[in-house]
């Protein structure tokens, strides 16, 4: 089974980059270099979520591609979203969970740096192991280095302005943080709004196919963050964050690819939308069931020293 091709604007590629980069660039505003000094004061729940989520959940989603057997974008568009790191939205469900929050942000902050490498170097690693993406990467040719480089001007970029104004302009930071916030996702979905309504007959049609997938993948994700916790001896607010993390993807990101690197390929761009509006839904029930969980009985939680 093939998914047709879907509608696709390439004029609008520079529209979806500034959008993703003001979302970037909103997210720098809300993160402090004292996050990234944390990050040295708990290794041990970083390396264990930074390792679930750059090295197993890729590899285990390449497991899952070459079992299922599906059509060669989707599961190159699992791959993909495998390889993004965890979304800014994670560090607010942590929160709800009652979980680590402050290594939720550590982690996020490590991972969106590490991306800007990680991300090219996954998807060109793990997608040679299923013959069907390894062709279709090669007949969309495109190149790590090629991805690196867009990487660069929208993550890298906007990280290091919104670090630099944090850091210089702390009080005018906050409130651009907030303004970016929501003009920023609110320009973003709607670009999903419209790519999905100009494809809406590709989308219906496959639906069942695209929502069975991404529930089984995303449910393997936050199983994988959960076990990353669980087997390293972490606390259960550490455990909350963890699990949160690796089990929500950077899917803004995903679909910027999509459409800045693959043409709009149809199965990656329905598999990365879909991702974007599920891992929400995912998240909020898993916060409302770790908000159950009591943290009395468990090891003590991993905090940045000051």
């Amino acid at each position: 089974m093939e998914i047709g091709a879907v509608y696709y604007n390439s004029s609008g590629q520079w529209v979806l980059n500034l959008v993703l980069a003001s979302m970037i660039l909103g997210v720098a505003l809300d993160i402090q270099w004292r996050d990234f000094k944390a990050i040295l004061t708990m290794p041990k729940a970083i390396i264990a979520g930074l390792t679930a989520q750059f090295v197993a959940l890729p590899a285990l989603t390449t497991a899952l591609t070459l079992y299922l057997n599906l059509p060669a974008g989707i599961e190159l568009g699992m791959i993909l979203v495998a390889s993004c790191p965890g979304g800014a939205i994670s560090n607010f469900v942590t929160h709800l969970s009652g979980g680590n929050t402050a290594l939720s942000i550590s982690m996020t902050a490590a991972a969106s740096l590490l991306a800007i490498v990680m991300l090219p170097l996954n998807l060109a690693f793990w997608s040679q192991f299923n013959p069907e993406t390894a062709a279709m990467i090669t007949a969309i040719n495109v190149s790590a280095y090629s991805l690196f480089i867009n990487l660069v001007w929208v993550l890298a970029a906007p990280l290091a302005l919104g670090l630099f104004i944090q850091f210089q302009w702390p009080k005018t930071a906050m409130p651009l943080h907030k303004i970016l916030k929501l003009t920023s996702t609110v320009a973003l979905f709607i670009f999903i709004g419209v790519a999905v309504y100009s494809n809406r007959e590709a989308f219906l049609s496959h639906f069942q196919l695209i929502f069975t997938v991404v529930l089984l993948h995303n449910a393997a994700a936050l199983l994988l963050g959960f076990l990353a916790g669980k087997t390293t001896g972490m606390s259960v607010r550490d455990i909350k964050a963890i699990t949160i993390e690796v089990g929500m993807q950077n899917s803004s990101l995903a679909i910027a690819i999509v459409f800045t690197q693959f043409n709009g390929e149809a199965g990656m761009a329905l598999i990365s939308a879909f991702w974007g509006t599920w891992h929400i839904v995912s998240g909020l029930i898993i916060a409302l069931l770790f908000s159950r969980w009591p943290a009395a009985a468990s090891a003590p939680t991993i905090e940045p020293t000051t």
